[in-house]
């Protein structure tokens, strides 16, 4: 299981990058190019809830989707 942002997805219906994103939220470049290119492992809840106002999100996985992979038991708990 990998999770993957949709926050190319949310940026490109606004028209905005990267760069424009950090600015207007406040977020690190770092942090917004690594949840674009869903180079994360966690992420926390200031970011999640910056991201979500700033999209006018309701559900978390508005964000970020979980993409399940073949080998994968879903539901299974490691």
């Amino acid at each position: 299981m990998k999770m993957k942002s949709r926050l190319p997805e949310l940026m490109q219906s606004r028209g905005i990058d990267q760069k424009t994103l950090a600015a207007e939220t406040g977020l690190s470049p770092t942090t917004v190019g690594k949840l674009y290119r869903s180079h994360f492992d966690r992420i926390d809840n200031h970011t999640v809830t910056t991201l979500c106002k700033y999209f006018g999100l309701k559900k978390l996985d508005d964000l970020i989707q979980i993409v399940w992979e073949k080998d994968d038991i879903e539901g299974k708990q490691v």
